[in-house]
């Protein structure tokens, strides 16, 4: 919200400071202050609204320099406790000269000393034009320094005087702030000031405390609140109606309501003296209920309106059938539990998120284990559904005509083996919520086009019912299929299509931000409380390696090193499967393909060493340990095979030549292949 601007000019720098400070005490930083002074003569043209002017007597020159729709205030002031408290020693029947920069000044502040009940009767005005003060006397002077002559007299300072509380409130309403104006503030306020008008002042605290009250109490009511009068003018509304109608604070008081609420012609109302009315209708293109009544309290007639947000009583309706049913279908996830601080992943986050305040379907694609349902349930609690279910369903898991009866529901005897009273679809379930429907792609052509229907309509049928319901859901969908390709094999309908991929929200491989993978790998290990850590070369394989199976699979993994009870995970504590997938770009593929029949290579030495060395490395893939060409040289030097390190060294080179083994860097060792085991198995 753009901050209101304010100036104050003031004859003295240090005085528009102050008034600055005392300003702010009340209305925050919510409004922007430019100060002025003739001191230090910076004043030329205000584009300020509204003006604060200490000096009564510059008003002509001050508005020449402002705007025409400019407001000029020349506030009232009053002088704080602690100096009024000099004042009330003074002996009452003393002379006191008052000190000022001018006649008219030095004039106002004996009228502000008499009003504020000083009981000295004889105040004489002096400023500057003065010769000199009769020797001895009194001298009063409010922060202003005196440039008259005063020998021996008793100069008390008053120091600045201040801004009075009426004056406050009348800068606040003008600015539309008033309602910053609290009860705690008033009373520190009143606390340190001579109040130049008590029962104003009082008046102002009473009220001030009343409207506190009365506001705690609105504000613990869901519906909106609007008093009318008679005539249909707005008294005051409760912040919920504000909110609702999406309109300013005090934006409607004073004001025709039918301006604001124009499907319901209260002119009709009142002139037909009707007490009690209730209508569903629209405003700014959202359902609301209205409820008008009429009452006469007091010194007040006239009517209270309601507000309320269709869809709210609806929500609660959801929410506690989803209790009575236990059925459990809520989000349980939020935007923040999604990890990663990849660009990609935050880029995901920030365009679900706005998706989220619409209301048309959502199509999440991505591969299995990527988090397409946290991801749902993110966005369903994020919107303004997030009170109402959520329910989800994987649409793989129903044969042909089977998903129809879980998502529409039957009646009682539709077909045999229903159940008995029948049962509730899950769309019915869902009402006022988000239904999710995972693998889409696997729905049958029949439930595609009932979905169709569903979307179009907005309304179910039963399986054996006649009777339609009416349902307000939003649709996710999500696939790891390409659908566009199903449409073209006719596999899936064109027109769901289109109709699910209003707001496409694509979720990236794992593999694709990899630098999320050990944020991601932390939390697994905090929720099953265990603590290990990787070694350098596992971390290499990790960053590499193709997480086909994605967050799913490195949760798997997380679960399996901690079986492991190790401190540090090793190349060789390792699941077979990603050692043999570091092996190929296809693992797959090499499996469909692998020939088992492996020619024997033309060694350079007697094959019998391949086969020692080849054999002791299968030993460390299966034991899960680490082994190089000195473990293997102490294993040759114990079973007396002739090989000298550097020659094992030879052989290792060989064989990964070959691609028998793969040799790890640093001090990772070596470990088999797949077509290694194989020629092993094939030459035993």
């Amino acid at each position: 919200m753009e901050k209101r601007e304010l100036a104050i000019i003031t004859l003295k720098k240090d005085a528009g400071e102050i008034y600055s400070e005392q300003i702010r005490d009340f209305l925050g930083d919510n409004l922007k202050i430019n100060l002025y002074s003739f001191e230090e003569g910076n004043i030329t043209y205000c584009n300020e609204k509204l003006v604060i002017l200490s000096v009564k007597l510059k008003y002509e020159e001050i508005a020449s320099l402002c705007s025409p729709d400019t407001q000029i205030i020349i506030p009232k002031l009053t002088f704080e406790k602690s100096s009024f408290n000099k004042i009330s020693k003074i002996d009452k029947n003393e002379t006191v000269y008052v000190y000022n920069l001018s006649r008219s000044m030095a004039l106002e502040t004996v009228d502000l000393i008499h009003k504020l009940g000083s009981g000295i009767s004889n105040l004489i005005p002096c400023y500057p034009e003065f010769e000199s003060i009769p020797q001895n006397s009194i001298v009063l002077t409010p922060g202003e320094e005196i440039f008259i002559q005063t020998d021996n007299c008793e100069i008390i300072d008053l120091a600045y005087r201040i801004i009075d509380l009426s004056c406050i409130v009348d800068i606040a309403i003008k600015l539309n702030l008033e309602y910053l104006i609290k009860e705690d503030l008033l009373k520190k306020f009143m606390d340190k000031i001579i109040p130049t008008s008590y029962i104003t002042e009082k008046l102002l605290v009473t009220q001030s405390k009343l409207e506190n009250q009365f506001d705690f109490l609105l504000s613990s009511i869901d519906e909106g609140i609007i008093c009318v009068s008679s005539d249909g003018i707005v008294q005051f509304y409760s912040h919920v109606a504000k909110d609702i109608l999406g309109i300013n604070e005090n934006e409607m008081i004073g004001k025709y309501i039918g301006e604001y609420i124009k499907t319901c012609d209260f002119s009709k109302i009142a002139n037909n003296e009707i007490t009690h009315f209730q209508k569903l209708t629209k405003v700014n293109n959202i359902d609301i209920n209205l409820e008008i009544r009429y009452t006469n309290i007091n010194l007040f007639s006239g009517y209270i309106i309601k507000v309320t947000k269709f869809y709210q009583a609806e929500k609660k309706q959801a929410k506690l059938r989803s209790q009575l049913m236990n059925s459990g279908n809520v989000s349980k996830y939020i935007f923040d539990d999604i990890i990663g601080n990849s660009e990609n992943i935050l880029n995901t986050k920030k365009m679900a998120y706005k998706m989220a305040q619409s209301n048309s379907s959502i199509l999440i694609i991505g591969e299995s284990g990527t988090g397409k349902e946290l991801f749902a349930q993110s966005i369903h609690s994020s919107s303004y559904r997030g009170s109402g279910p959520f329910v989800a369903v994987n649409c793989s898991t129903f044969q042909d005509g089977l998903l129809q009866s879980e998502l529409f529901g039957y009646e009682e005897g539709a077909f045999t083996g229903a159940k008995k009273g029948g049962k509730i679809g899950l769309f019915e379930l869902a009402n006022n919520g988000t239904i999710f429907l995972d693998e889409i792609g696997e729905m049958d052509l029949s439930s595609q086009a009932t979905l169709l229907r569903v979307i179009q309509e907005r309304q179910i049928r039963k399986i054996g019912s006649d009777k339609v319901i009416d349902v307000d859901i939003r649709i996710i969908a999500a696939t790891n299929r390409d659908l566009k390709k199903l449409v073209c094999e006719g596999k899936f309908r064109k027109d769901l299509f289109y109709r699910l991929n209003v707001l496409p929200l694509k979720i990236s491989p794992l593999r694709e931000r990899n630098e999320d993978i050990f944020l991601i790998l932390d939390s697994f290990k905090k929720n099953i409380d265990i603590n290990f850590k990787l070694s350098d070369e596992v971390i290499k394989i990790f960053k590499s390696y193709d997480w086909e199976g994605n967050i799913r699979e490195l949760r798997n993994l997380a679960e399996y090193c901690s079986y492991l009870g190790k401190n540090v995970i090793e190349v060789s504590d390792l699941p077979e499967y990603i050692i043999e997938s570091m092996e190929s770009t296809d693992y797959c593929e090499s499996l469909l393909v692998k020939n088992t029949n492996i020619e024997i290579p033309n060694f350079k030495r007697s094959i019998n060493d391949y086969m020692f060395v080849l054999k002791k490395v299968n030993e460390a893939y299966i034991n899960k340990e680490r082994i190089g060409r000195r473990k293997i040289y102490e294993y040759a030097v114990t079973e007396g095979v002739f090989l000298t390190e550097q020659q094992i060294r030879s052989v290792l080179l060989e064989l990964q030549d070959y691609e028998f083994i793969k040799i790890l860097s640093g001090r990772g060792g070596s470990i088999i292949t797949d077509k290694g085991r194989d020629f092993l198995e094939q030459n035993k």
